[in-house]
């Protein structure tokens, strides 16, 4: 009996030893390519994470969040993780309707006093999954308060009948946050820090509020290890920053770092805000639009399929990218301060975790103006 214990432990020893050993040879190929594709694409500075069933199983940082000063990115460097907002904004969203302070088929008219007679159609599910037909909308004043913003939106028609198709842009997310602080009582950045970052333990990052005093100077909080992001113009790294007016916060502007995303996405393997169980129904779970699976989940995820069922979303456009696989259980995190870097670092990753996925390695860039 004795000899029999010691060859069972002796086998399961040898089996955690393998799978460690697996994932640490796969970690170093990861690397590998990683650190070449730095190279070829001049890429200042990267993070990526590997999270499975709730266990860190990767993170590593690469080169440099600054160029003006070398520092080198860490664990906390602060990305500006872009359009990888809505993900938060989704998270969000799910909480608020797990805790029946909100539905999906609610009309926007139930939040939104005196709402024109065309949005009597709009409901939640419209606004997440940029079914709404809700024109994108630009103020010269980009600090109007979110409410001044919806009133402007509510006068302009729709751009497309509320469900008949999917038209990717801002106005959506905007009006929705305005409807988070009618539930909430409270501004949307607040809610999200309350119910969102703080309780999952994104201790990093935040909105920078950057603010324009007198037209001529900028006003920003202070964000600590705040990246600078790059890209090359005619053969010379520029920095580079888009100004995101603070009523687009829940469609993007949002700085983390893998830390934070990590954190996240811990958070919602191990059920923290949610089960699964609930939110997997909504995640990857697509309407029919136009006679097909549309592009946006129900909450607001774009979600794929090649042998495997994913869904995530990417900011910057390759700022950040991030893929989540619920039947393997496998979260893939990138984040980068490459402004042209396109986003297929992600899916690149996950094929060397997931056997079913084919080898799409091809990183590219575009050329930025």
């Amino acid at each position: 009996m004795k000899k029999i214990l010691v060859m069972t432990f002796g086998f399961l020893y040898s089996a955690l030893h393998f799978g460690q050993t697996n994932e640490s040879a796969i970690s170093k190929n990861v690397d590998q390519f990683v650190n070449e594709q730095m190279k070829n694409l001049k890429i200042p500075g990267m993070a990526v994470a590997v999270v499975k069933n709730g266990k860190v199983i990767k993170k590593t940082v690469y080169g440099f969040a600054n160029l003006d000063w070398k520092n080198k990115v860490t664990e906390h460097t602060n990305f500006q993780i872009a359009s990888c907002t809505k993900l938060l904004t989704s998270t969000l969203l799910l909480k608020t309707m797990y805790d029946k302070k909100i539905n999906l088929e609610d009309s926007v008219s139930k939040y939104i006093k005196d709402c024109p007679k065309e949005w009597m159609a709009i409901k939640i599910v419209n606004l997440i999954n940029h079914s709404s037909g809700i024109a994108d909308y630009y103020e010269s004043d980009v600090y109007l308060p979110t409410e001044k913003i919806v009133e402007a939106v509510k006068k302009l028609p729709l751009i497309f009948k509320t469900g008949s198709k999917q038209q990717y842009g801002q106005s959506d997310f905007m009006v929705l946050s305005y409807i988070f602080e009618q539930i909430y009582n409270k501004p949307f950045v607040q809610i999200l820090k309350d119910e969102v970052s703080m309780p999952l333990k994104m201790n990093d990052g935040a909105f920078d509020m950057e603010y324009k005093v007198n037209g001529q100077f900028l006003r920003t909080d202070i964000i600590p290890e705040k990246i600078t992001t790059y890209y090359d113009l005619n053969g010379k790294m520029k920095a580079y920053k888009y100004l995101y007016p603070q009523y687009t916060y829940p469609a993007g502007g949002y700085f983390a770092s893998i830390d934070d995303m990590t954190n996240w996405a811990i958070g919602l393997d191990n059920e923290i805000q949610f089960p699964n169980s609930f939110s997997e129904n909504y995640i990857y779970k697509t309407d029919q639009i136009d006679g097909k699976d549309a592009d946006f989940s129900k909450v607001g995820w774009v979600v794929g399929k090649e042998n495997v069922l994913y869904a995530g979303h990417s900011g910057g456009p390759g700022l950040s990218d991030i893929l989540r696989f619920p039947k393997e259980g496998y979260t893939i995190i990138v984040l980068s301060n490459d402004g042209e870097l396109l986003p297929t670092f992600s899916r690149a990753i996950a094929s060397f975790y997931i056997k079913e996925l084919s080898s799409k390695l091809k990183i590219e860039k575009f050329e930025r103006d």
